[in-house]
């Protein structure tokens, strides 16, 4: 049996907790074996060794040290470096590219590695980058440099999406997504949102909740456009108004420039609760004391191809989700059955639905709970892609 080396690399570190380094990690327990292992190696500075690993898991190894390169030398280097550790390595060598907003990695990704090398090298496809700030403020004259700023950003990701074409191939977290790769490489694989049904959940004696209130939770990133965050703080100040006691309660990152308004609304608003960024530990107590999680997106380009990650951790701790019909989210959470949806952008509807929730809870979540932890450990569990994301990465051109 033949050999093979995966090499998963970006600017983007793996060896912290985010997103990408998650979704990745689950791709090389799914890859590794005997016969397959796996380097997550973000860009570093020095020369790459094995002694630089951590061996995460069997055959699954993570590189220590990772640097932000912003500059196209430093990322040649990389490159370099990182060509010289793979030709170390006996049997065949696969690359995969997490990308970043750096372009650099990706121009000499398919100069260096592709053209030169004449490596193996795959794309992850996880949003349309041209598209990636359309939750932010419009281009206007009265803003001259930011406008500019932005122009060149969609200019720059909108000519190299082309580029597409010259990879072995593209896996894609959604349908609109892999529509979209299609445009310009045939060769795609739809993987969609992740969890590990299989982890061990375990929770600490710390309260994330308001005793004698209906606990709705939200985590991730707390950016006010993007996930539509004021408009769904407005719905809850609706239902308080109407006799409903209820908490909002939110962890994770707060978007820096609306860091100021959101902590002051917290303080004068008792009926929301921010608890800060939280360790794994703290999340997953977090979330198993909610009674409902949402995910309360609006229609934006970005969020149309994206797919939230937070959707499928949400699941894996059974509880009722509310989401917003967005990418593929209505492929998956079918409403009334395994959580809830309504239409994006329509603040009645929502408020309608939640209503609906919280005078029905009881008797609905005896349903939905035990059929969203199935949803977690069906299209959403990461082993269940072992067979489809091998036999792609290791297909005979």
């Amino acid at each position: 049996m033949v050999k093979h080396n995966f090499f998963i690399y970006s600017n983007i570190g793996f060896s912290k907790k985010s997103a990408a380094a998650t979704r990745m990690l689950y791709y090389a327990r799914a890859i590794a074996s005997k016969e397959c292992t796996v380097y997550l190696t973000g860009c570093c500075t020095k020369n790459i060794l094995d002694s630089n690993f951590i061996e995460q898991e069997p055959n699954v190894f993570i590189l220590r040290e990772n640097s932000m390169l912003l500059s196209f030398w430093g990322t040649f280097s990389f490159l370099r470096r990182l060509s010289t550790f793979s030709k170390e390595k006996k049997g065949k060598n696969i690359f995969l590219l997490y990308p970043s907003a750096i372009i650099y990695t990706d121009l000499l990704t398919l100069l260096y590695f592709k053209l030169y090398n004449k490596f193996t090298v795959f794309y992850e496809l996880n949003e349309v980058r041209k598209y990636s700030s359309s939750y932010q403020s419009p281009m206007s004259f009265k803003r001259i440099g930011y406008s500019f700023k932005k122009l060149i950003f969609k200019s720059i990701f909108t000519i190299s999406q082309p580029l597409l074409s010259f990879y072995d191939g593209l896996i894609c977290i959604s349908t609109n997504i892999d529509r979209y790769g299609k445009k310009f490489n045939r060769n795609t694989l739809r993987i969609p949102i992740l969890t590990d049904v299989g982890a061990e959940t375990k929770t600490s004696n710390k309260t994330y909740f308001t005793k004698k209130a209906f606990n709705i939770g939200f985590s991730g990133s707390i950016h006010p456009i993007k996930e539509n965050l004021d408009d769904f703080i407005d719905i809850i100040k609706k239902l308080t108004e109407h006799g409903y006691t209820v908490s909002f309660n939110l962890c994770g990152s707060i978007f820096k420039t609306y860091k100021t308004s959101f902590l002051e609304l917290c303080e004068i608003s008792e009926e929301l609760n921010y608890y800060g960024f939280l360790d794994d530990l703290e999340m997953s107590t977090f979330l198993s004391q909610q009674d409902l999680l949402v995910v309360p997106r609006g229609y934006t380009l970005q969020n149309k191809y994206g797919f939230s990650t937070k959707l499928s951790d949400y699941l894996n701790h059974s509880k009722p989700v509310l989401v917003t019909d967005v990418s593929d989210n209505s492929l998956y959470i079918k409403d009334g059955e395994n959580g809830f949806i309504v239409a994006p952008d329509d603040s009645e509807l929502m408020y309608q639905k939640l209503v609906y929730i919280i005078d029905n809870f009881k008797h609905l979540k005896k349903t939905v709970e035990p059929n969203a932890f199935k949803t977690a450990n069906g299209p959403f569990n990461y082993v269940n892609y072992k067979n489809a994301l091998k036999d792609f990465l290791t297909a005979k051109k």
